[in-house]
């Protein structure tokens, strides 16, 4: 079955999941990051990452990347992006989206997340995890993950991987990859994301996002959002979930 073009970001309110509002991106938007003013959704078919203002949603730019970009992370300075066809991540500047670096990773990097040092990018043909440095880009490490990974987002303590080919995410520690758990969410789990206090996941096929809570993966909600919905961001009070 073709997958529809509505090519949109939507907001929704963290503490009940209401929509806050829904806006036009690039062709077949994936990952989302928030960097404390802005949005940034990278668009698949369009090769580019879009920056939109997070308070109302108006395009600040869209800044060109590798090929089928599809996850986006924020280190503080720069906006790191997976380039799924080029086995790469490119690093943005986030003032102006003028490009940093573009660093080798594993085989069709998805999801990418910072934790503070370093970055963390799930490579989804080789069912691998690989941390870089983010100062520098140089690799810190490659780590065996589960199943078609694609999600990664970092809770202050633990990664948490999305497992697109088990219907799981993956709760491991971050400072040496020893496994806190697994734990069942929708149909093709694709983006996560932590708000302080939970997880959530976003279902492609279930059309959904599911709630954590982070400290023992207990489930707190499921909403409805889009069709396909795929890259999901916290912004400190809403939730932003892309839907093709």
């Amino acid at each position: 079955m073709p997958l529809p073009d509505s090519n949109t970001v939507t907001k929704l309110r963290a503490s009940d999941g209401v929509v806050q509002g829904t806006f036009n991106v690039g062709y077949r938007p994936s990952g989302v990051a928030f960097d404390g003013a802005n949005i940034w959704v990278a668009s698949r078919d369009s090769n580019t990452v879009t920056k939109l203002r997070a308070s109302d949603g108006v395009v600040q730019g869209t800044f060109d990347v590798g090929s089928n970009p599809s996850g986006v992370a924020f280190d503080g300075a720069n906006i790191w992006v997976t380039n799924f066809d080029d086995n790469t991540v490119t690093k943005l500047r986030a003032s102006d989206g003028v490009v940093q670096g573009t660093f080798n990773v594993g085989s069709n990097p998805s999801g990418v997340a910072f934790d503070g040092a370093n970055i963390w990018v799930t490579n989804y043909g080789s069912n691998t995890g690989t941390k870089l440095r983010a100062s520098a880009g140089d690799l810190q490490g490659t780590f065996n993950v589960g199943n078609r990974v694609t999600g990664v987002a970092f809770d202050g303590a633990n990664i948490w991987v999305t497992n697109n080919g088990m219907n799981t995410v993956t709760k491991l520690r971050a400072s040496d990859g020893d496994l806190q758990g697994t734990f069942d969410v929708g149909s093709n789990p694709s983006g996560v994301a932590f708000d302080g206090a939970n997880i959530w996941v976003t279902n492609f096929y279930s059309n959904t996002v599911t709630k954590l809570r982070a400290t023992d993966g207990d489930l707190q909600g499921t909403f409805n959002v889009g069709d396909y919905p795929c890259g999901v961001a916290f912004d400190g009070a809403n939730i932003w979930v892309t839907t093709l």
